[in-house]
């Protein structure tokens, strides 16, 4: 039985993101005792990027037909996640002190968070109506 998501389905799962990216924001503020960034406009940036870069990842996979459903898909996943949190990470706590180990560190902690977020995510995107087709 094939079923995909909808734009609303979209929404509904970046609305997940986004809750879980602005309390990792105010967590990774907390731990290196930051005055900045505001957790929201992490949260939004980290969120706009995983979109971004999640929806180039989905299709160049599809197109190299790897699905979603297979554990290689997540797998393959990793090193982008990675790389997303070593992006935001450096973009927003570069100044407060961020560098070599611990932002590879809590790169790995965040991609970590980026896969126990997509469960919420894709269960919002297929429980809420309207989030997904199902024929």
């Amino acid at each position: 039985m094939p079923a995909g998501g909808t734009p609303l389905g979209l929404a509904y799962f970046a609305a997940v993101k986004m809750v879980g990216y602005t309390a990792a924001g105010y967590q990774f503020r907390r731990m290196l005792r930051a005055s900045k960034p505001n957790p929201f406009a992490f949260g939004a940036a980290r969120t706009a990027l995983g979109l971004a870069v999640g929806v180039s990842f989905a299709s160049l996979a599809l197109w190299m037909g790897l699905q979603k459903s297979e554990i290689a898909y997540y797998v393959a996943l990793f090193p982008v996640r990675v790389a997303e949190w070593l992006l935001v990470l450096w973009w927003f706590f570069a100044r407060a002190g961020l560098g070599g180990r611990r932002w590879f560190g809590y790169s790995l902690l965040g991609s970590g968070w980026s896969y126990l977020l997509d469960v919420p995510a894709i269960v919002a995107m297929f429980a809420i109506p309207g989030g997904a087709w199902i024929c």
